[in-house]
């Protein structure tokens, strides 16, 4: 069969050429900002504070999914520093993005926003929460246009031919779409979820099991080796099932924590 699909990883704008995962991103930002400001009232949450612990959040996500990123690809990296002179600074430059470190070094960049600003933490985290997916979801776009992030060869998967990450001349899964209509599923099922004020940790555990489930399953149709894999599951797999635990966790035992700490 033809090569029916090809990639555009960069799309020109007023004849300048930006790359159309950053574009999506900026998107996926921008959606999840207008989907916190709007729910800001559940939780009793100021406009200029929301928007503050968002931006710093999205330089958290930057730095701790390069961070991740370049601590997956370490030992590649001392063997090119050996070989050519590459240096740190030039590694960060290249890294790219790693979800769970992104979503881990958010977390914490909002938790230290929303103590300078005297923002109950609970109440910011339950807010921004149901963002996360939808930002997730349309960054998940990103990839596609990449070509990074790509699944398993398949019979009535699509081309990459055009992207300079995915294997040439072979029809690979679209799990970046996959991901991205999950990731939206469980946007809505949060949504659903947090059209009220939640006791602390609820919110936090439906992401954290929902985002762990969908990511440990897929992980299997993935065919990227830059994910690592140790034993028999990926670093991201791992991951998702501490995350799992986590969200079992503030599901269970930390509500019942506070509110005997509450009648202590």
């Amino acid at each position: 069969m033809g090569k029916d699909f090809s990639m555009c990883p960069v799309t020109q704008i007023f004849g300048i050429s930006v790359s159309t995962y950053s574009i999506m991103i900026i998107i996926g930002f921008a959606a999840g900002l207008v989907c916190a400001v709007l729910r800001r009232k559940i939780n009793e949450i100021r406009a200029d504070d929301l928007v503050a612990c968002l931006f710093i959040a999205a330089a958290g996500a930057l730095l701790g999914g390069k961070l991740f990123y370049m601590i997956q690809g370490f030992p590649q990296f001392l063997e090119l520093a050996r070989e050519t002179g590459y240096t740190v600074l030039e590694y960060f430059r290249d890294a790219g993005l790693v979800y769970y470190g992104g979503f881990t070094g958010a977390v914490l960049f909002v938790l230290m926003t929303a103590k300078l600003v005297g923002t109950p933490v609970w109440a910011m985290i339950d807010t921004i929460l149901p963002s996360i997916p939808l930002m997730h979801a349309i960054g998940r776009i990103g990839c596609f246009s990449a070509g990074c992030c790509y699944g398993l060869p398949c019979g009535f998967g699509v081309y990459f031919d055009a992207s300079p990450f995915a294997p040439h001349g072979v029809r690979l899964l679209p799990v970046q779409l996959i991901e991205a209509a999950c990731l939206l599923a469980l946007f809505f099922l949060m949504l659903r979820y947090g059209r009220e004020k939640r006791p602390p940790g609820k919110v936090l555990a439906f992401y954290l099991t929902g985002y762990g489930i969908i990511r440990f399953v897929l992980e299997f149709f993935r065919y990227d080796a830059i994910r690592g894999i140790y034993g028999i599951f990926s670093v991201s797999q791992w991951i998702s099932l501490a995350l799992i635990a986590l969200g079992v966790f503030f599901w269970f035992w930390y509500p019942c924590a506070g509110r005997k700490k509450a009648s202590s």
